[in-house]
């Protein structure tokens, strides 16, 4: 808690709303949270000291800062989730009466049906498809997981938030895979957030019908068992990478991951950005930055304003094993 909180008072704006402690006024004292929805800030949480306090280290600790930011990650995770949920309902009701042919839908539907579906089971999974836009929040950690998210078209992030705005980017994401099913039988939250990198397409399921159509599908099931420990085991290389690798190395196999998983091909372009390249990589923004300057200067990579070329990929895979 917050260390004087018999002089410790708040205020919450929200819109046109605000709510404030009795004993609330403007203090030099104070630290401001924003309130967040979409990446669009929506309004704010300001905590004030109404007394003078005296500390060296400043008048707020980080544990207070960090009690702050979490208070303000479970507002921003219950708006989040409120307005996905009245996006559902709305396309809910729009869906019943729509008739013209999807064909992402289509492609959606044959891809399920090798994953041995059959079309009722198929039918029950995508009756909610929602576009998202870049940088559009897709779902939020700490969330309630009301849904299995199915990832049509577009590429996004899967990200543990962190302190102070820090973040680790543990995977990108392709069309075609199922997000969240950590959450289908633990706890009914999720442990991660997700956000579009591009315009995306994405089917929310919802996850009671997941686990009706998992239970009575054992041929799905066992695609998913397969699925999800292929994907532990990436996540186990990823840790062991982090931990024994130096950080030019994590850099180079990031590249190598990048161009040979996500975009098939020597052409990483600028939908991933150098923050997302360093976060993968379990490094600053700024190291990242100096680390593929070097790599150009050696003409190793090309480095472009919409993409970065790999031109030897040899030595890329030598560095990526240090």
């Amino acid at each position: 808690g917050w260390r004087y909180s018999k002089d410790c008072e708040v205020k919450l704006e929200w819109n046109n709303l605000i709510i404030q402690t009795e004993g609330y006024k403007n203090s030099i004292l104070k630290m401001v949270s924003d309130i967040e929805l979409d990446n669009n800030k929506e309004g704010t949480i300001t905590v004030v000291y109404t007394k003078q306090i005296r500390e060296e280290k400043g008048v707020f600790i980080s544990g207070e800062h960090q009690l702050l930011k979490s208070i303000t990650s479970k507002i921003n995770s219950y708006l989040t989730y409120h307005a996905l949920q009245k996006t559902i309902s709305q396309l809910q009701v729009s869906n019943n009466t729509k008739i013209e042919r999807d064909n992402n839908k289509d492609e959606v539907a044959n891809w399920l049906k090798h994953q041995d579906l059959s079309d009722d089971e198929i039918d029950e999974l995508l009756k909610v498809k929602i576009d998202f836009k870049k940088g559009e929040t897709i779902f939020k950690q700490g969330a309630i997981a009301s849904y299995i998210i199915l990832l049509s078209s577009g590429l996004s992030k899967n990200y543990v938030e962190g302190n102070f705005d820090k973040g680790f980017n543990f995977k990108i994401i392709k069309p075609m895979s199922f997000i969240g099913l950590s959450s289908v039988y633990g706890k009914n939250i999720y442990a991660f957030s997700g956000s579009a990198l591009t315009k995306c397409t994405a089917y929310l399921i919802d996850i009671h019908t997941f686990k009706s159509v998992a239970s009575n599908n054992p041929a799905f099931t066992k695609r998913l068992l397969n699925w999800y420990c292929d994907t532990t085991q990436g996540h186990l290389a990823r840790m062991s990478s982090i931990a024994n690798k130096q950080a030019l190395g994590r850099l180079a196999e990031t590249i190598i991951y990048l161009s040979e998983d996500i975009f098939n091909g020597d052409i990483i372009t600028t939908n991933v950005s150098r923050k997302d390249i360093a976060e993968l990589a379990a490094m600053s923004t700024e190291s990242a930055v100096r680390f593929l300057s070097d790599l150009k200067k050696d003409k190793i990579i090309e480095i472009t304003t919409s993409s970065i070329k790999i031109l030897k990929k040899n030595v890329l895979t030598l560095l990526s094993n240090n």
